[in-house]
């Protein structure tokens, strides 16, 4: 039972397991569950901390660091993207996200190396935090 859950929360419903695009996937559910709940620390600091322990176990049960069946850290880096922010620019936040984890510079890429589920997520984490600070400076200077 708890390997099921850990599976399931890992892969964010299962997206995780799409063969193709899987990231993308799970950063499509992040995107959804940021219009479900709009704004809520307290739920984007939940979702971090548990896809943390789920990416941790899961890291275990798939054997393979940072496997593609994981899509949590998406999910949680995009919620951390897509903070405050609403309409076309929640859009914006969406593909300035997903170039960010694809390309990681650096210093997202140096995350990745930490170990267990911490590496999985940090990287995600810093991408959804270096969207936000870019999105909220592009806002401020071209307004």
């Amino acid at each position: 039972m708890r390997r099921n859950l850990v599976i399931l929360v890992s892969s964010g419903l299962g997206l995780g397991f799409i063969p193709r695009a899987s990231g993308t996937f799970g950063t499509l559910l992040g995107l959804v569950m940021a219009l479900l709940v709009p704004d809520n620390v307290y739920f984007v600091a939940g979702i971090c901390i548990l896809g943390t322990l789920a990416a941790h176990e899961a890291e275990k049960i798939f054997r393979e660091h940072d496997s593609s069946r994981i899509v949590i850290d998406e999910i949680a880096g995009f919620l951390i993207a897509a903070f405050h922010w609403r309409g076309f620019h929640l859009l914006a936040a969406f593909f300035l996200f997903r170039i960010l984890d694809i390309a990681k510079p650096f210093p997202i890429k140096q995350l990745q190396k930490l170990p267990g589920g911490l590496g999985i997520m940090a990287d995600d984490l810093a991408a959804g935090f270096l969207t936000n600070l870019a999105m909220s400076l592009a806002v401020y200077l071209f307004r």
